[in-house]
């Protein structure tokens, strides 16, 4: 079983997985009332085959209800309940990474199954299969209630109430099982009476004698826990969210000769949040089978908290429009923030737009054939934003315990106050922005233009310059501007033929760039200095790949080893050996790399990379670190995406209709981690996409695109795989996420049952990708660190091990009564 490959698939991954989706919904009038009611539920099956643990369930309902008790007063009410439940095996990996991270990362030939002796191999496959189920069960309510009140004409006042709360319960049944462990040499096996054992090729038991007799080893049969090296046990966190909103405002609007519109509106915005937590886990459980806390005997741990935040605002708007044509708003917003120091938790923020409609302009009569509308409009505005931690400007200091015995009692133990920024108040996002929209040919094409500018001022941001020496971790304030500034373009078409053919279409386009100022003093390439883009990626531009007429060969025509001195570059301290390189055409001196030999026994030879010497110092490094001198380092790339797009397509005809949805990114670069990304990132503990084991540099094969072969042992930014631009990946892509076809079943056919429409449809969902990977197995969409545990390092510096984005195929009915 040692000396074949393995599927990780076909044992690790479902050929399909169904998922039902079911939706009703009710609308309608009794008297003075309206209602509209709905109800959905969702039922998937995860992808994940091993153990039959991953499932997702979904539950849903609302009611709304609005009621005219008289003409001065109508009243409103709603309800909504949402309850998901995610499912999944508490295996030895699934906190920080998940099975897909280890379906790729042990490579093919560790071994997946059994033993011959019936005993499951550890693997993600084994370790699924035995693990207990963990659950995350969430409930969302919320409840509404409203009334507008007619004062008088065209004055009134409106008042609503909304409560929400949301539960949220997370269980982890712990797992402990036996499996054969590969991940070491097998054991001698021995009979009852102590004598070695022999078999034959089929594994069958034989005498020493016989032909083909082998002696038998097996693999040691070792006991395994959940989570990881920690003991069995059993987990539970419960947590409670409670929010208070209420809106309470007055409108008053009237004309003037029917040209001049006036409105007026005033009111207050009030929101509240409380909400508490504890988390309990108890080690050591009796019975595995059954996880409960009264049936686990080892140290019972916990924690928890409570917090509360509040928001109260106070805002009014003008709205003026004359003729229609020239059109105009003002606001402004008095906001308050329990999160800030009593001083600064009040901010005045206004706003301002103007609008023009000139298709209205008598002046354009002369295009009513063509044009529908055309408007020019204009707003700049202020917003505060106040999503910080609730203590950020407060100096915690955490109690515990010291392992100090004093009167046979642990001492209780109060830490240092973290340093804080007493200064905190609102970020002010300060926007601007120009646009236009028209309307063309009986409104059947449009076109929609946006210029805008926003500027994140007093930026919520670690005080930068700190260093380790400080002793803590750099407190949090204000610092800076982020300004970005882009565009967003999009134009749509609808037209019906006379034959009842209706066609529609609609693409967008938008771009948008983020540049730091005002931040801090320093310089370094590292750091968010001033004038640097949001997302730029310093790395070395490289040449190629050396090849053997580079190097002086010695008479076996191999590259010749020598020690290097500081006439050759002044890193010749840095390494043992370098490979001797030849003088250029004109007696150039040639430039070598021992700064980047970061491993035992790596020389850049043939096959290597060959970085360009930018500044033309004779020597390839980064200079001091600063923009000013970054050595032969430069922005390769950005990973903001770029230049995103999306295009719909949509016809019907004779109760058919098709639709098709496509999304894209122009330009996006990543540089990868881990060992999808990276070739030769760690050979002997990961498997190795097929992209780099065919295009790797040989002898036989000098125009490869990756360099030869060498381990890395796991380490980034080493050897050959400095940050460059040759294996910068490129994550734009162009996928077609949606194609729908379907039928609607003709009226008069379907009412004979009393249905008022019956539509039948089939629809794929990201069956069709193309990017620029060249074959790696990275989703251009995929979102390192992201996962259903909301933890930061969750798969992190692994490209492309985290969920997929699964290709989906579903039938569905419609039916309306």
């Amino acid at each position: 079983y040692g000396v074949r490959t393995y599927d990780p698939y076909d044992y690790m991954v479902r050929e399909w997985a169904p998922t039902q989706t079911h939706n009703l919904s009710l609308n309608g009038t009794i008297k003075k009332t309206q209602y509209t009611a709905s109800f959905g539920s969702l039922n998937q099956s995860g992808m994940l085959k091993a153990g039959d643990s991953d499932k997702f369930k979904r539950y849903n309902a609302a009611l709304r209800l609005n009621t005219e008790l008289n003409k001065y007063v109508t009243i409103r009410g709603g309800a909504m309940f949402a309850q998901r439940n995610k499912i999944y095996p508490y295996a030895t990996n699934s906190t920080t990474a998940d099975p897909w991270l280890y379906m790729y990362r042990w490579s093919s030939l560790y071994p997946m199954g059994y033993d011959e002796n019936n005993n499951p191999i550890r693997s993600p496959w084994s370790e699924n299969e035995a693990a207990n189920q963990a659950s995350m069960l969430r409930n969302y309510i919320n409840l509404s209630a409203g009334a507008t009140v007619n004062i008088m004409k065209n004055w009134k006042v409106d008042v609503d109430y909304t409560f929400t709360n949301e539960d949220y319960s997370w269980r982890k049944n712990g797992t402990r099982y036996t499996a054969a462990n590969s991940w070491v040499a097998a054991k001698q096996r021995f009979d009852a009476q102590g004598n070695p054992v022999y078999v034959n090729k089929e594994g069958a038991v034989v005498n020493k004698g016989d032909a083909d007799a082998t002696l038998a080893y097996d693999l040691s049969n070792d006991m395994y826990t959940a989570n990881g090296s920690a003991q069995d046990h059993i987990y539970m966190r419960s947590q409670n969210e409670h929010k208070h909103t209420v809106n309470a405002f007055t409108t008053y609007e009237f004309d003037l000769n029917d040209d001049h519109n006036f409105k007026f509106i005033l009111g207050l915005n009030r929101v509240t949040n409380d909400g508490s937590y504890h988390w309990t886990q108890r080690a050591d459980l009796l019975d595995i089978t059954n996880p409960q806390f009264d049936l686990a005997v080892g140290q019972i741990t916990g924690s928890g908290g409570e917090y509360w935040e509040s928001q109260l605002g106070y805002f009014g708007r003008v709205n003026y429009a004359y003729k229609n044509k020239y059109l105009f708003e003002g606001n402004i917003r008095y906001d308050g923030s329990s999160k800030f120091p009593t001083d600064l938790k009040w901010r005045w923020f206004p706003s301002f737009s103007a609008g023009w409609v000139v298709s209205e302009e008598k002046f354009m009569d002369w295009s009513r054939a063509t044009l529908n509308q055309l408007k020019f409009r204009g707003s700049w505005g202020v917003i505060g934003n106040q999503t910080v931690p609730s203590d950020l400007y407060v100096s915690n200091m955490d109690a515990g315990q010291i392992n100090y015995i004093v009167n046979g009692a642990l001492l209780n133990s109060v830490g240092t106050p973290k340093l804080n920024w007493p200064n905190v108040t609102w970020e002010d996002l300060e926007t601007l922005d120009f646009g236009a929209d028209a309307r063309f040919f009986k409104n059947k094409l449009g076109l929609t233009f946006d210029w805008y500018q926003k500027k994140t001022k007093n930026m919520f941001a670690p005080l930068e310059g700190t260093t380790l020496t400080l002793g803590s971790a750099a407190p949090w304030g204000n610092f800076g501007t982020l300004t970005t500034k882009g565009f967003e373009l999009a134009i749509d078409f609808n037209h019906r033929f006379e034959n009842g053919l209706g066609i529609n279409f609609r693409a967008n386009l938008d771009d948008s760039k983020s540049v730091f100022s005002g931040y801090t003093s320093l310089r370094t390439t590292g750091v968010n200095y001033n004038g640097r883009v949001y997302g730029d990626i310093w790395g070395y531009e490289t040449d190629r790949l050396y090849q053997y007429n580079d190097f002086v060969l010695d008479g076996n025509n191999n590259p010749q080893l020598v020690k290097p001195n500081a006439d050759m570059t002044k890193y010749y301290g840095s390494t043992d050996n370098v490979y001797l390189l030849k003088e250029g055409p004109n007696g150039e001196k040639p430039v070598y790399q021992p700064r980047f030999q970061n491993s035992t026994n790596f020389y850049f030879g043939p096959g290597d990379v060959k970085f360009k010497d930018l500044n033309g110092d004779g020597e390839i490094d980064n200079g001091d670190g600063t923009i000013d001198n970054p050595g032969d380092m430069k922005i390769i790339g950005n990973s903001t995406p770029r230049y995103q797009y999306g295009f719909r397509f949509g016809a019907d005809w004779k109760g058919f209709d098709v639709s098709a949805f496509f999304q894209g990114v122009g330009q996006r670069n990543v540089w990868g981690a881990g060992f999808l990304a990276i070739p030769g990132f760690n050979t002997s503990d990961g498997a190795m996409p097929a992209s780099f084991v065919n295009d790797y540099w040989t002898k036989d094969n000098q125009g490869a695109f990756y360099p030869a072969a060498f381990n890395n042992g796991g380490s980034a930014n080493v050897n050959n795989m400095q940050v460059q631009s040759r294996y910068l990946l490129d994550m734009s892509y162009l996928r077609i996420k949606n194609l729908t076809v379907g039928y609607t079943i003709p009226q008069h056919i379907v009412q004979r049952a009393k249905i008022n429409n019956l539509r039948v449809y089939v629809s794929l969902e990201n069956f069709f990708t193309w990017d620029k990977l060249r074959g790696l197995p990275i989703d251009p969409e995929e979102v390192e660190g992201f996962s259903i545990f909301n933890e930061t390092n969750y798969n992190g510096g692994r490209t492309g091990v985290g969920t997929p984005t699964f290709k989906s195929a579903s039938f569905g009915v419609q039916l309306n009564f």
